[in-house]
């Protein structure tokens, strides 16, 4: 599945956004790609994936904030304000285990590993929780709203998959991979640029009401390289 079928989510209508979103997240492993592969390649791109989706997230609260008292009620803002939030700090927290694990020795790996395994589990929970929760009445907000976090969460369980395979790595021979961990049955992270891509082009998707459109418009996110970020001690996303 490639990354152009995202891109016709600006020209569709929200539930046709929806079904290109769902399509294109159900990315796999190339079946060229070994596990050892994987695992170094993961490293990387996370810490990537993750500065996207922090901002990402942060985002939820910004979009629907600025539709309280239109087409959003003062409790559920305050949902999405304590849902996000708390994703917002799991995945700082994934962040900093990320790094921690580059540099750890070969016997803390697995232990951070595990603790990155529940900090995403933490993430999912809150914006799994999220939707069933709010009671938004305008059916555009209530798409946007649920297309924008379904892409937000459907990257972070992704990312969950990769985990048990970079836990597994060294039960596999390099360039060979049992039927347990088939590459082919792994769903695995956008990168973090096709993220971003995905993501600006469902929130910015038009709906029809003027007040969420113009919202939504200004809030869409960016990616910076590792580089990037560090020179300017964190502040770029």
């Amino acid at each position: 599945m490639r990354l152009e079928e995202f891109e016709k989510i600006n020209g569709g209508d929200m539930k046709s956004s929806n079904r290109s979103v769902q399509v294109g997240l159900a990315v796999v492993l190339c079946m060229t790609m070994t596990l050892a592969g994987c695992s170094t390649n993961w490293i990387g791109e996370a810490e990537e994936v993750v500065a996207a989706l922090i901002p990402a997230a942060t985002n939820i609260i910004a979009l629907v904030a600025a539709l309280q008292g239109k087409t959003v009620s003062a409790a559920d803002l305050q949902t999405i304000q304590n849902a996000g939030t708390q994703a917002g700090a799991d995945l700082q927290l994934i962040q900093s285990l990320i790094t921690a694990y580059q540099t750890a020795d070969a016997t803390a790996k697995p232990g951070i590993l595990n603790q990155i395994q529940t900090a995403i589990g933490a993430v999912q929970a809150s914006l799994q929780g999220l939707l069933p929760a709010l009671h938004i009445q305008d059916p555009a907000t209530q798409a946007k709203i649920t297309a924008v976090v379904g892409i937000v969460l459907s990257e972070v369980q992704s990312l969950a998959a990769i985990v048990p395979l970079v836990q597994n790595q060294g039960t596999v021979a390099s360039g060979q991979l049992s039927e347990k961990t088939s590459v082919a049955r792994v769903k695995v992270p956008l990168t973090a640029s096709e993220f971003v891509r995905a993501y600006n082009a469902t929130l910015t998707a038009k709906t029809g009401n003027t007040a969420l459109d113009k919202a939504a418009a200004g809030l869409t996110i960016h990616v910076h390289g590792k580089a990037a970020r560090w020179a300017t001690a964190g502040v770029l996303k």
